[in-house]
């Protein structure tokens, strides 16, 4: 059996925890804005890789991470003075993750291992300075990220994968359960010693 020690969350000069993080979940959310051609080619983009679920296969492999979201905004709501009505002069990319682990980590994993991917989605952003090399990659993503009001997660102190793992149990001791009963006691030793087996990548 492997036990994980949730990690130590950051600490802000103030000696509170960031409004990013919960435990050992953490958010980014990113805006960036699009050159024109960038209203054009990113719906499409987006069209195509909801469509061919393949084309993001490495990005849903990276279990540390809870979900990424990359959304194409004209306009926001209309919430009163000093704010303008009316549509961005030009359109902004706004992306928004959760994930498990460093923010250093993070970003480090977009670039070596989804570079053709992020060259894609952020591309069409002004000031967009490629993956590769990281530096830069990472530069950009700070000047360009928006601390959140407010974050919650639902499993503060458990990983992504951890979770993943907790519901594979899950099922597999429902069906121990459910078999249990109409078992004898060396036949119920033979199941458990099974299910201990079976289930050791989600101890």
């Amino acid at each position: 059996m492997s036990i994980q020690t949730p990690a130590p969350a950051p600490i802000t000069a103030t000696g509170t925890q960031p409004r990013n993080h919960d435990g050992q979940a953490i958010a980014i959310t990113v805006f960036s804005t699009i050159k024109l051609w960038g209203r054009v080619f990113l719906p499409v983009l987006f069209f195509v890789t909801r469509r061919i679920p393949k084309l993001t296969g490495t990005l849903r492999q990276l279990s540390f991470i809870h979900f990424a979201r990359w959304t194409v905004i004209g306009k926001l709501p209309y919430n009163g003075p000093p704010q303008k009505k009316g549509r961005f002069r030009y359109p902004h990319m706004y992306f928004e993750s959760n994930f498990n682990g460093g923010w250093e980590e993070y970003i480090d994993a977009f670039s070596h291992i989804l570079t053709d991917g992020m060259t894609a989605f952020w591309g069409s952003s002004y000031g967009f300075p490629k993956p590769l090399p990281t530096a830069p990659f990472k530069r950009y993503i700070q000047d360009n990220e928006t601390e959140a009001d407010h974050y919650y997660c639902a499993y503060p102190e458990a990983t992504s994968t951890m979770i993943q793992r907790s519901l594979e149990l899950d099922k597999k001791l429902v069906a121990l359960k459910r078999d249990a009963r109409r078992m004898d006691p060396d036949a119920f030793a033979a199941a458990y010693r099974r299910f201990l087996t079976d289930a050791q990548n989600a101890l």
